[in-house]
């Protein structure tokens, strides 16, 4: 067997760091991460580095911000031969496999030795129940809410759980010498939010919209004022919100029990001991809060995610850091664990020294963001010890004291005896952003001619003879 340890990495897709058990959210029921978390460490203050599906996924696996990567947009190109996390593993013996949406455009692989099913011509998102041929398949994201009409079976998050246990046996029965790199990546919590009727039922009646002080919208930036008009779904009704959060938690529940499985799975081919697990998610979900959904936005809700590592042997059990980290650290540290040489292009830093309660070489982090098709719409964030202070293109702030404002509701910006702070913060965003520099990033970028949203299936099998077949729906 390996000596190298196995990594298996759990992704899922817009999970809000607040809807979580251990995150202390009495209402969901996240049993298997919560456990995840009481074996291993659980990180407060992770963020992504941009709050959108295709920059954040290309900062995770290339460990690099989106100023030095250059996506932006979820029709952005990542560069083919570009250093990632499983090409740089692969490179050095690693077995290496993919499950599950990625949402690349291009290159469907990107150091991945195989990919038997997920988003490589379609968005990963099923339409649920079906879809029309002129539509995107998302639908509505608040009405179109509520329990799922697809036979369980068919769904993207029991195929991921059945390839991957698939994948794992074959591995043990021909491949136990060697490590491997499993990614399985799931479509939910994000939209279409339709969960399987049982989850579902438990949660109908049971949540709660997040209380918006009244007049909350007026006093938010520009920024946050677009965001809500140009996606509208806090326009929806409070009928439509409350249906549309009971589905959000019924699919958490719904990724957590199959991250169960594929735990108990570890478990029963004896590669657990010897298996780094990590869970996070792309981005998170407003859920409501501030009376918006969806993300795009630096509030915590949104920027920042769950954020769970275990190694057996190596990461005391229950530990927690409240240092901010950010996802481009999972390429330094997952390398480093390997035994592999770190790229010079990483910008992420090794979290090893916290196995061993030392400081990491960092004190902030970073996060980018821009509104899909309105490039001049664009913003970057630093969070750094209790503060977030972010600026945008229109020249307008925020600062945020996350230690006395946990909801961020009074943006401090404006006060005098914050000046000389806030100043400080901004010349760190500007000397990182460059924000006279941040169109031209944007537009010298290739782009998909449109989203693999309108590929009228959502995901593929990849067959062994190298055949890629529709998967319905």
């Amino acid at each position: 067997m390996s000596q190298r340890p196995n990594i298996l990495l759990l992704l899922s897709d817009q999970h809000s760091p607040h809807v979580l058990g251990r995150a202390g959210n009495a209402l969901v029921r996240t049993p298997n991460l919560d456990r995840l978390a009481e074996e291993g460490m659980y990180f407060e203050q992770a963020y992504c580095q941009n709050p959108l599906c295709v920059p954040s996924r290309a900062s995770l696996i290339t460990g690099q911000y989106s100023r030095n990567v250059g996506i932006y947009d979820n029709k952005h190109i990542l560069e083919a031969n570009c250093a990632t996390i499983p090409r740089v593993l692969g490179a050095q013996g690693y077995r290496t496999c993919l499950i599950g949406k990625m949402h690349f455009n291009g290159d469907q692989f990107h150091g991945f030795q195989q990919r038997p099913y997920g988003d490589l011509f379609g968005q990963a998102h099923q339409p649920d129940p079906y879809r029309t041929p002129d539509e995107s398949g998302l639908g509505d994201i608040v009405k179109t809410t509520g329990p799922s009409g697809i036979p369980l079976p068919l769904t993207q998050t029991e195929i991921c759980v059945a390839e991957a246990a698939k994948w794992l046996q074959i591995h043990v029965a021909q491949h136990r010498e060697k490590p491997f790199f499993l990614s399985v990546n799931f479509d939910k919590p994000h939209f279409p939010i339709k969960a399987p009727r049982n989850y579902y039922e438990y949660y109908e009646g049971r949540v709660e919209l997040p209380q918006v002080p009244e007049n909350a919208l007026d006093r938010a930036v520009p920024f946050v004022r677009n965001e809500f008009y140009n996606n509208k779904t806090g326009l929806n009704s409070k009928e439509d919100q409350l249906r549309a959060l009971a589905a959000y938690y019924g699919c958490v529940e719904w990724v957590d029990d199959a991250i169960g499985r594929l735990l108990e799975t570890l478990d029963y081919l004896g590669l657990a001991e010897n298996t780094i697990v990590i869970y996070t998610s792309d981005h998170g979900e407003m859920g409501g809060e501030h009376g918006t959904w969806q993300k795009f936005l630096f509030f915590d809700a949104s920027a920042r995610v769950p954020f769970i590592i275990r190694w057996p042997n190596t990461i005391q059990p229950g530990s927690k850091c409240s240092q901010p980290i950010g996802l481009i650290d999972l390429f330094p540290t997952l390398a480093e664990a390997a035994q592999c040489p770190v790229p010079d292009t990483c910008d992420g830093v090794s979290l090893l020294p916290l196995w061993e309660d030392q400081p990491l070489k960092r004190d902030a982090i970073f996060s980018e963001t821009v509104i899909l098709v309105r490039p001049e719409l664009a913003g970057c964030m630093i969070r750094t010890g209790p503060w977030k202070y972010s600026c945008y293109l229109d020249g307008s702030e925020e600062l945020y004291n996350l230690e006395a404002d946990l909801d961020e509701w009074n943006n401090l910006a404006s006060e005098g005896h914050l000046q000389s702070l806030k100043q400080s913060l901004k010349q760190r965003v500007i000397e990182f952003w460059e924000p006279q520099k941040q169109l031209e990033r944007y537009h010298n970028t290739p782009k998909m001619r449109r989203e693999k949203h309108f590929y009228p299936y959502s995901n593929q099998f990849l067959l062994s003879d190298g055949t890629i077949v529709d998967g319905r729906p």
